[in-house]
C-alpha cells in the first residue's frame, strides 16, 4: 500500500516484537537484540486515538502480535509496549466513544508521536473524525508532535483510498509538524509495518533535534 505524506523518504525495515509473547517464536529476534545491545533503549510515548469502531485496539494487538479474534470496545485505555529499532514504544490506546473523547486531552502531555486511526469504510463519519483530529492538532500539549493517520479497513471494498481521506481532512495544509497517512488493514496487518517504519524514522529525527 502506498502512503501519502508531507515528506517522502525511503523507509528502513522494522521488526515488531510483543513484550508479552514468547519471544523465541518471533522472527528477527536476534537482530533486534543486537541493536538493543549496541545502543541504550529509548522509551517513546505514542498516543493512539480515533473514533470508536475505527480499529485502534485491533491495530494495537496486531503491533503486539496478539490474538485479534476477540476484540471488545475500549471503555478506558489499553497500554502495550512494542520494541522496534532500539526503541521501547509505549502505546496508549484510548477509547473513542463520544463520552470518552473529552478526556483525550488528559493523555496528551509528553507524547512523542500521535497515531490517529480512521475507519476508511465509514464515510458518514468522515466529517466527525476530521473535526476530532483538527481539535487534537490544535491542542497545545501536542504542538509539533508528528502525526501518523492510519486509513484503516482497506480490506473492505467500500473503503475510501488514503488520498481521498487526506484531501477530506485537509492534511496537506499541515505545516507545523511532520505528517503521514498510511493505508492499512489492522485485520490482515497489511500496511501497518509501513506506518510504524515512518514512526521510528521520525522518532529518530525528533530525538536528534
Amino acid at each position: 500500500m502506498t502512503p501519502t505524506s508531507g515528506d517522502v523518504t525511503e523507509r528502513p525495515l522494522v521488526t515488531l516484537v510483543s513484550v508479552s509473547e514468547n519471544t523465541g517464536r518471533k522472527m528477527g529476534l536476534l537482530s533486534i537484540l543486537r541493536k538493543l545491545k549496541s545502543a541504550p533503549e529509548q522509551e517513546v510515548r505514542i498516543l493512539l486515538l480515533g473514533l470508536d469502531n475505527g480499529g485502534k485496539t485491533t491495530l494495537l494487538k496486531q503491533l503486539a502480535s496478539e490474538d485479534i479474534s476477540h476484540i471488545t470496545p475500549t471503555q478506558g485505555f489499553n497500554i502495550k509496549s512494542v520494541q522496534s529499532q532500539g526503541f521501547k514504544l509505549n502505546v496508549w490506546d484510548i477509547g473513542g466513544q463520544r463520552k470518552i473523547r473529552p478526556y483525550w486531552r488528559n493523555y496528551c502531555e509528553n507524547t512523542d508521536v500521535l497515531i490517529y486511526v480512521i475507519d476508511s469504510a465509514d464515510r458518514k463519519r468522515f466529517e466527525e473524525t476530521g473535526q476530532e483530529l483538527a481539535e487534537l492538532l490544535d491542542e497545545e500539549k501536542l504542538g509539533g508532535v508528528p502525526v501518523l493517520t492510519f486509513a484503516n479497513k482497506q480490506d473492505l471494498l467500500t473503503a475510501a483510498p488514503a488520498s481521498e481521506i487526506a484531501e477530506g481532512l485537509n492534511l496537506h495544509t499541515i505545516r507545523d509538524r511532520m505528517w503521514q497517512i498510511q493505508s492499512c488493514s489492522a485485520l490482515t496487518g497489511e500496511g501497518v509495518q509501513d506506518g510504524m517504519n515512518w514512526v521510528c524514522k521520525n522518532i529518530t529525527a525528533k530525538k536528534k533535534q
